[in-house]
């Protein structure tokens, strides 16, 4: 299996952002929030929205940097919920909204984005 995270696992349409805000499936795993939305698919796969409130964190290096750690957290980790998606013939959408007001360190977005991974392939 490759280890790429590109175009093809982001959400960019503003249609699907929406879709995936307006499900009630919502996972928590501290300092993470998780909005799940599941759709039938020829083609299975997995979307992800990453997004760190500049209200919680003020300075922007620092909001790149924690998007670039879940980026490469889910890359080394996204066989689970692409096994669940083909398991299940669909397309899991999920954002993954980041909660804490400080800088986490490295082990800890990889210990808990392996967390929320399981416990979104469960909703399935």
């Amino acid at each position: 299996m490759d280890e790429t995270f590109g175009k093809a696992h982001r959400i960019f349409l503003k249609k699907e952002i929406d879709h995936v805000f307006t499900m009630k499936e919502k996972v928590l795993v501290f300092p993470f929030l998780s909005h799940v939305s599941f759709e039938a698919s020829e083609t299975p796969s997995f979307a992800v929205l990453i997004t760190v409130p500049k209200k919680r964190i003020k300075k922007a290096h620092d909001r790149n940097r924690i998007k670039r750690l879940i980026r490469e957290s889910l890359r080394k980790e996204k066989a689970p919920i692409l096994a669940r998606a083909v398991a299940k013939n669909h397309k899991i959408l999920f954002s993954i909204v980041y909660l804490w007001e400080e800088i986490p360190v490295d082990d800890l977005i990889e210990q808990k984005i392996k967390k929320l991974i399981s416990r979104i392939c469960e909703l399935t």
